[in-house]
């Protein structure tokens, strides 16, 4: 099985028939498939916004989002990013309470900001350096990031549906 650019890297099995393998120079290699069998490639330098945000347009195009938060690419920032905020919800935080936070915001949403998908931070119009990967819990998630979301917060049919 070649393994990144030079053929060299480690593999790490993310799903079931999905692997990730990281070789030099933060390559990941794709694979679709069990074990060997049906390996379409799919070379990423994670560490280059453009191709990551063409990575991630594609899987949006593809209706595919989901392989991206399998990916070890991600699972290994998600986890950096919990433990570097001591896996504290940043918006409870900010109100003196501290809960276990769970989920890893992009402050700066994926699907608007694909090349973001793998940066901590970003640079704002202000010139200043913002966090992009924010830890939070799950009532924050929902409730302060994502309140578009929420039933009730739904507007009202411009005219009643009537039966």
């Amino acid at each position: 099985m070649e393994t990144g650019a030079a053929g060299h890297g480690e593999s790490s099995s993310v799903a079931p028939g999905l692997n990730f393998i990281k070789g030099q120079c933060g390559l990941v290699h794709h694979t679709y498939g069990q074990g060997r069998e049906a390996e379409a490639a799919l070379n990423i330098n994670i560490n280059n916004k453009e191709e990551v945000g063409r990575w991630i347009r594609q899987l949006i195009g593809e209706d595919r989002l989901h392989e991206f938060y399998t990916s070890s690419a991600w699972l290994n920032l998600r986890d950096e990013v919990l433990n570097g905020f001591k896996r504290e919800c940043q918006e409870c935080k900010k109100r003196g309470k501290y809960t276990k936070a769970v989920i890893v915001h992009h402050v700066k949403h994926l699907k608007e900001y694909p090349e973001l998908a793998l940066s901590k931070t970003y640079i704002a119009e202000n010139g200043k350096e913002q966090v992009q990967l924010k830890p939070v819990c799950k009532e924050c998630h929902e409730y302060v990031e994502h309140p578009e979301r929420l039933r009730w917060n739904k507007k009202k049919p411009l005219t009643e549906e009537r039966w």
